[in-house]
């Protein structure tokens, strides 16, 4: 953990500024999403130590999504303030509008259940350094994609008479109204970012590397070379800086700066219109975010399983290697797919509904077949893949908000256009934007995925 060294950063900083504090690094990825990973004693005694001396504890995480998540949870459960400072695009998103903080269900590295364990705590601050996406890796920018096309798809175009009419109940609905287009008018940033994330790799992978030395001897590293070593660190992080402000045209710099504000304006904003007023608790309406996290969790839990495995085994899975919002982005086609079916989407709306997520896809962060390639060699079969998806999807969180016969799960899918979700006669399941749907639909898809179906490109040309 913290091998760029931004937490220990902000902890010096602090500490110059007289506010001395507990530096505690852990690892990183889904499958540490859980109590025993960040409830470690060590931590939990420096909170009581500050508490029981009369001094304010604050939580400062600096991290993504999985790190925000946990150390809020440790927050909330020890009456701490919290501060969260974002180092991914979507965490970001998260954390300004987001006060959901949960665990997961982990047994043995297996992630039965996502975020089944959780609270509701507002950071008191999010303090964003627009400088740390600049060290993102590709996938992460994928992953906020992902996350984007998951809300562009489940509330089309906000801002318009239309979609107005849409979201007429929803109090936030006028006052934060967004604009997914915008995100769309900024794929060549998208691009720019991952080709310069692409061409610095070395420079970050030398100061992961530096990083990771400071840790494993920080015990027995003399004072000298722990010093030469994060000047070395510091060095290539400059150094990778440099390549965007000096090396960068101004033209690709521009389109970077105006991708990163539209993904980060047009997402907070369209939380906002459910979380501001109507929904801060995520209750109700605002399941309409869980779009797609159906199948994007099972698929998710499933494959971080075969990570494990191919760790185990000495396989390399980078290629396969899928965080969140990729998997969440992959659920938004097969989503699609599935309304496309049951004659709930057709013809344009489909189309407009599946190139969400085809538009950015240029570099395959959305492709199935890496993740079929790591199947293969580790002899998973589509039988045992299906159904170790739908093992998870059983176990889905919303289930509770939704009957479900034998045989069935509960999803969401779009009808007619993007913004458009089928409703349910079912009047709990019709406030989230719940239906019933048929493992077999759910299979019948998966199975699709799995022969890299929807691998796809989206080219847009005049005329």
């Amino acid at each position: 953990g913290d091998a760029l060294g931004y937490g220990r950063d902000i902890l010096e900083a602090l500490e110059q500024a007289g506010c001395s504090g507990f530096y505690f690094a852990h690892a990183s990825g889904e499958s540490f999403k859980r109590p025993d990973a960040y409830g470690k004693p060590e931590l939990l005694a420096a909170l009581s130590v500050a508490k029981k001396a009369g001094r304010r504890a604050v939580v400062l995480a600096v991290g993504g999504g999985v790190n925000g998540n946990a150390m809020g949870m440790i927050a909330a459960l020890t009456g701490a303030d919290f501060v969260e400072v974002p180092t991914t695009l979507m965490h970001y998103n998260d954390a300004t509008t987001s006060a959901k903080k949960a665990f997961s269900l982990v047994v043995n590295g297996e992630i039965l259940s996502k975020n089944i364990l959780g609270t509701f705590y507002l950071p008191q601050l999010v303090f964003c350094i627009s400088e740390v996406f600049l060290t993102l890796a590709s996938c992460s920018v994928h992953a906020a994609v992902g996350e984007a096309a998951k809300t562009m798809s489940m509330l089309g175009k906000a801002d318009t008479a239309a979609g107005q009419e849409d979201f007429h109940n929803i109090l936030g609905a006028s006052e934060f109204a967004s604009d997914f287009t915008r995100i769309i008018r900024n794929t060549a940033g998208f691009e720019q970012l991952i080709l310069f994330l692409k061409k610095t790799l070395p420079l970050k992978e030398q100061a992961t590397l530096l990083g990771r030395r400071l840790r494993e001897g920080k015990e027995s590293l003399p004072a000298e070379r722990r010093e030469a070593l994060e000047a070395e660190r510091a060095a290539a992080l400059g150094e990778l800086r440099a390549v965007f402000h000096g090396e960068l045209p101004a033209e690709s710099r521009l389109e970077v700066m105006h991708f990163l504000t539209a993904i980060n304006e047009e997402v907070i904003k369209a939380k906002a219109m459910f979380l501001a007023y109507s929904d801060p608790f995520e209750k109700y309406r605002a399941l309409l975010f869980e779009y797609a996290h159906t199948l994007g969790h099972g698929v998710e839990a499933f494959m971080n399983g075969l990570y494990r495995r191919a760790e185990a085994q000495g396989i390399d899975f980078s290629e396969a290697f899928r965080l969140h919002g990729q998997c969440v982005g992959m659920a938004v086609l097969w989503a699609g797919e599935m309304s496309l079916d049951m004659g709930h989407l057709q013809k344009d709306g489909y189309m407009a509904h599946q190139s969400l997520v085809y538009l950015f896809n240029r570099f395959g962060g959305f492709d199935f077949m890496p993740l079929r390639r790591l199947c293969d060699e580790l002899d998973v079969s589509c039988e045992e893949f299906c159904e170790g998806v739908l093992r998870v999807v059983r176990r889905d969180n919303k289930r509770g908000y939704c009957h479900c016969a034998p045989g069935s799960s509960v999803d969401q899918l779009v009808r007619e256009r993007p913004g458009c979700l089928v409703r349910s006669s079912d009047p709990s399941a019709e406030l989230r934007y719940l239906v019933e749907v048929s493992e077999d639909a759910q299979r019948r898809v998966l199975e699709r995925a799995f022969e890299g179906e929807f691998d796809r490109v989206l080219v847009c040309s005049d005329g």
